[in-house]
């Protein structure tokens, strides 16, 4: 049976050592500081947000965007989130004693090969993470950090950076827990103490957010989140990030990477009315212990960056199709059809899926 992480439940008594409850308010104080080193100097130019009508662009906002951020691992059979008490506390004591961490994981040089940089050619297979950790937790954290910014700014709340900088790092502990029961001692260390500041460093730097833009073109497109009441499960998780560098002798063609739990590469087409028709073919993972790997491929519909309707097949969380519709795609603008998103999939065993949402962090889905 599936674990599923219920909307609200009552933890597991504490049983964690003392040790590991007095690291807790260190612990916390230091994300904090870690949250305000890189978002303390606010940046001065909207890179990222772009307020829109239609598509995946009319659902965002910084409380929806990092509950898909949080539950993304939960796509992956290996992560099961039945006891998340115990597992975000066993993550809090990991990021309490880090360099015991290390030490019992392998040392520094295991670390470093299989968390930052392959460096090991006779152990590259303990390498996979390294990937992840740098396009979703460093780019697509650190974008996602930068977007929530320029939305507090827009909507006037003070000290934008800052709070997106403490979000950040919140929901990036939160996340780690869901992962924690198939991932390494020193998984949540490399994402928390490493890549996700690097990410918050990089896009509060003007310069280097704007170059970003131009260059790899990043924006997220999540797929909207559904709480199934017949089953009293999550369901169509995940935050995803597409990459369109503009590196071929084309304005109307640019390659296409869309990545997360399930990736795939291919073109992006500019059409005639301006919008964009994107298609890739790739892969998606199910499982980490063993990792099972499966052939995935998807077709993208979007106007100026905002999803209006995608299609995947073979995509992670045990969808064979996995189809989602955006607000403003149905019905006229203006009428309460055009409001609606929609969510369909049929799993790997056959059973269909359905939910709606009604421009709320959670739609509703059976």
């Amino acid at each position: 049976m599936r674990a599923v992480l219920r909307p609200s439940f009552r933890p597991a008594p504490d049983t964690a050592p003392r040790g590991t409850q007095r690291i807790r308010p260190t612990l916390l104080a230091l994300v904090g500081l870690l949250a305000m080193a890189t978002a303390c100097h606010g940046p001065n130019v909207t890179v990222f947000y772009r307020p829109a009508e239609v598509g995946s662009a009319a659902q965002f906002d910084p409380l929806t965007s990092s509950l898909q951020y949080v539950l993304d691992g939960d796509q992956v059979e290996s992560f099961e989130t039945n006891d998340y008490g115990r597992d975000l506390r066993t993550v809090l004591r990991h990021l309490g004693s880090p360099f015991r961490q290390i030490e019992d994981e392998g040392g520094i040089g295991r670390f470093l090969n299989t968390e930052v940089f392959p460096h090991d050619p006779d152990n590259l297979d303990d390498s996979l993470a390294v990937l992840p950790n740098v396009f979703l937790h460093c780019f697509g954290g650190g974008m996602l950090f930068r977007k929530h910014a320029e939305w507090f700014a827009a909507e006037g709340y003070p000290a934008p950076w800052l709070l997106a900088g403490a979000l950040a790092m919140t929901s990036e502990v939160l996340a780690e827990a869901i992962e924690k029961p198939a991932s390494d001692d020193t998984d949540e260390i490399a994402d928390v103490f490493l890549f996700r500041p690097l990410g918050l460093w990089i896009y509060s730097n003007d310069f280097a957010a704007q170059w970003m833009q131009d260059n790899l073109a990043p924006v997220d497109w999540p797929h909207q989140l559904i709480w199934d009441v017949q089953d009293e499960r999550w369901r169509n998780v995940g935050m995803n990030y597409v990459f369109r560098p503009p590196w071929l002798d084309s304005d109307d063609v640019r390659l296409f990477a869309y990545t997360g739990m399930t990736s795939v590469f291919g073109l992006s087409h500019r059409l005639a009315n301006g919008d964009t028709l994107s298609w890739g073919a790739g892969a998606s993972t199910l499982r980490i212990e063993p990792v099972d790997l499966r052939w995935s491929a998807g077709l993208f519909y979007d106007r100026d960056d905002s999803l209006l309707w995608s299609v995947i097949a073979n995509g992670a969380e045990g969808y064979a199709l996995r189809a989602n519709v955006y607000p403003g795609v149905l019905g006229e603008p203006g009428s309460w059809w055009a409001r609606i998103g929609l969510f369909a999939g049929v799993t790997d065993d056959g059973a269909g899926a359905f939910g709606l949402h009604w421009r709320l962090p959670v739609g509703i889905g059976i």
